[in-house]
């Protein structure tokens, strides 16, 4: 069966209860030399378990595929300030409580505050012996309904709570550390970096570029941790009403801890539940660490039926445009010839991977020891002709031809080695298969009691979406990079630091109408800098020959987020970066850009550092998009000094057109329909009756305008005989209409 799994990628966002997301508010701990200062009597040791027998048992649990993937040992405490650590108070009053965790051999600890209720003001901070990895400040925002406060890892075997109260705090903030988890089992294994041996099936949907719909259904699948011990995956799934509630899929064994919880209180669990969205490699041949950078915290439950193992919650809040959400649409059609078939998945909290099916599907009775399930409610793969699935892949979609959901994995046995039947719980089995509304999908999903057995999916920003643009992905060059180094007598990184002295480098993108600029994905190659010691800078220019204006500067420093709609903050935790990996960096405003722009990097820190961003080779691409720095002033890559060619560097930014910013959530769906003709270079537009006269423009993925007209009917056709294979962005603009596609020619 394809149980849950615990997940240890030092996920250092936290989640709340509450009605919002679990979000920082900025701030230090005190100095290290303070906290190396305090007396040793402030830290709490725990006692000494069996790591071997719970290693044994643990991977006797993997065998049996009947339990959770655990990674840590947990114990029940009950730490507080009236009991425990050190307290002191700071020249201008400020009250101070600090609290150190030891667990001998940990490779993570993490907490969960049983109490948890601070006045304003008052900030806690979490961070190990170091000071090199630090999750907060949490402050009263973070108070929620139910007092509690789970917290994510903290790598290493200590761990130190430190709590400021201000002298004038209208009561003594409430902290009891109720459990405390030492991790014995070091998760980073399932992450690519090379690849898990166990996923060589298993291509990223970066292999499907080709086609622009897997790119959109791949956006609606999320890994999920629950309880802060465990992995699923889930997928966003539009309703009948196109209005744009965040639905979330999943099965229920997620969430009851693979049946053994009997009677779980669901709407606890789904509080508990923390969505990441994009985790994905940016490479398709060379799978890598994918961004971590965007998630959101907490559910709320709507209907859980154990029989059929279908769970469905809604997120809080919509996911933030910068992250593209998008919402499946789905299938309760029980026609099983509908294919190919595709599976998107986490497979042990790893990133994201499709599998496909050419064959016909069945629908039969899956059975196991653990649940009794109603009979024939699932859909059984046969064979998968790409990919299989594996721990952590529960809850994850199952496509048809159509890319509408049909189901979710509940279990099988497929590997690699023997990639056959998989079982995936029907839509339509779980449609009704109790009266009760919180047993079944639905009161949820049809709650107008349409009849209607399909529905599209959406963009809840369809308005006005964000679009990722790459000068790679354009050119499909994303599998040919490297980290080009200088020729002697010089020594370093061409992009890097080097005996050149060259440390600023940028990418050039094209807009040709205002945009709005949130961030940009940087991926690069290992880091091996000590922690705390790498300073790099990221840097935003205008400029309409080259890099002239600064528009923004920032610091390099991928965080695990937990973004709040409402405000924009997020935790500034620093993430690891000793392996390749993708990471988005999100400005800390938004810029306005117009023409050309340019995305780039300062490199501060001093020789050696090893911080670069990979590149396109020499004599792959006949188009220059790099620039550097050099004898103070920019210049092309393609004119370097030493070594110049034509190249791209491997930085994404993330924007959005600003001609009509409508954050609402649409209550219709704009009936826009558009349709590429692959073979002769056309694009087929269909408009509702009373849309008229609004414009199309077709850009490229490095943000160049293609084409531009004016559509005066309500059916068009274009031809583009002129431009080069490829993948572009449909955009169609008019009164009350902000309409993008990506097309494929």
């Amino acid at each position: 069966m394809k149980y849950s799994i615990p997940i240890y990628l030092l996920l250092t966002t936290v989640i709340a209860f509450s009605g919002k997301a679990q979000v920082s508010r900025g701030g230090v701990p005190l100095p290290f030399v303070q906290t190396k200062s305090a007396s040793a009597d402030f830290y709490v040791t725990m006692p000494s378990f069996d790591i071997e027998e719970e290693l044994r048992l643990a991977s006797a649990e993997d065998d049996e595929l009947r339990q959770s993937y655990r990674f840590a040992y947990k114990f029940i405490t009950e730490y507080s300030r009236s009991n425990s650590g050190a307290s002191f108070s700071l020249p201008d009053g400020t009250k101070i409580w600090r609290m150190g965790i030891y667990s001998k051999g940990a490779l993570s600890i993490n907490i969960l505050f049983t109490e948890y209720e601070l006045p304003e003001g008052a900030r806690v901070f979490l961070y190990n012996a170091e000071q090199t990895h630090i999750l907060g400040s949490f402050t009263h925002l973070n108070n929620s309904d139910l007092g509690v406060l789970p917290v994510s890892p903290v790598r290493g075997d200590r761990l130190i709570i430190e709590y400021h109260e201000p002298a004038d705090a209208a009561f003594p903030g409430r902290l009891t550390v109720g459990e405390v988890n030492h991790g014995f089992r070091d998760l980073r294994g399932y992450e690519p970096g090379g690849d898990r041996s166990e996923f060589y099936c298993m291509p990223s949907p970066v292999c499907f570029q080709d086609d622009p719909e897997y790119d959109k259904i791949a956006r609606s699948v999320v890994l999920l941790t629950i309880d802060g011990i465990s992995t699923c995956t889930g997928v966003l799934l539009n309703n009948m009403l196109d209005n744009g509630t965040p639905y979330l899929l999943t099965a229920s064994h997620c969430l009851n801890k693979n049946f053994t919880v009997k009677n779980p209180d669901y709407e606890a669990v789904a509080g508990r539940i923390i969505c990441f969205f994009n985790y994905q490699s940016p490479t398709c041949k060379n799978v890598m660490r994918g961004t971590e950078e965007m998630s959101v915290a907490s559910a709320g439950y709507k209907a859980v039926n154990e029989k059929n193992d279908m769970a469905l919650l809604a997120l809080l809040e919509t996911p933030p445009v910068y992250y593209r959400p998008y919402y499946a649409g789905w299938s309760i059609e029980e026609n099983g010839d509908n294919a190919p078939y595709a599976g998107i998945h986490h497979p042990r909290a790893s990133v994201k991977r499709i599998n496909i099916s050419e064959d016909k599907i069945s629908m039969k009775t899956f059975s196991i020891s653990q649940a009794d399930f109603y009979k024939n409610v699932h859909w059984n793969v046969s064979k998968w002709a790409t990919g299989s699935t594996d721990s952590g892949s529960s809850g994850s979609p199952l496509f048809d031809a159509d890319n509408r959901v049909i189901g979710a994995l509940s279990g099988g046995m497929s590997t690699c080695n023997i990639p056959m039947d998989d079982f995936y719980f029907a839509l339509s089995k779980a449609w009704e298969s109790s009266s009760n509304t919180n047993e079944q999908l639905r009161y949820w999903l049809d709650p107008s009691n349409s009849n209607k057995k399909t529905v599209n999916g959406l963009d809840p920003y369809q308005n006005a979406p964000a679009c990722r643009l790459s000068n790679l992905y354009d050119t499909k060059l994303h599998d040919s990079i490297e980290v080009a180094k200088l020729p002697s007598p010089a020594e370093g990184n061409l992009f890097g630091v080097n005996t050149l002295n060259t440390q600023e480098y940028a990418e050039e993108y094209m807009v040709n109408e205002d945009a709005k600029l949130y961030g940009a994905y940087f991926v690069t190659p290992s880091v091996t800098d000590a922690p705390g010691s790498l300073e790099v800078e990221v840097t935003v220019y205008s400029g309409k020959d080259k890099p002239e204006t600064a528009l923004y500067t920032g610091n390099f420093k991928p965080v695990y987020a937990e973004t709040s709609i409402i405000d924009s903050s997020f935790i500034d935790t620093e993430k690891w970066l000793n392996r390749q990996q993708e990471s988005f960096i999100r400005f800390d405003k938004e810029i306005t850009v117009s023409g050309a722009f340019y995305v780039g990097y300062k490199i501060k820190s001093p020789a050696p550092s090893s911080f670069a961003v990979y590149n396109v080779p020499k004599g792959k691409t006949s188009r220059n998009t790099a620039w550097y720095v050099g004898n103070g002033q920019w210049t092309k890559a393609s004119a370097h000094s030493l070594l110049p060619f034509n190249t791209s560097l491997f930085i994404d930014p993330v924007i959005r057109y600003t001609g009509h910013l409508s954050t609402n959530i649409p209550q219709e769906k704009q009936q826009i329909q558009v349709f590429s003709d692959i073979k002769n270079k056309s694009i087929h537009v269909l408009l509702p009756d009373d849309k008229k006269r609004p414009v199309l423009a077709l850009y490229s993925m490095n943000g160049q305008l293609m084409y531009k007209a004016t559509l005066t009917q309500t059916q068009t056709t274009i031809l583009l005989k002129h431009i080069e294979p490829g993948i572009y962005i449909v955009n169609i603009k008019g009164d009350n209409i902000f309409y993008n596609q990506k097309m494929l020619f």
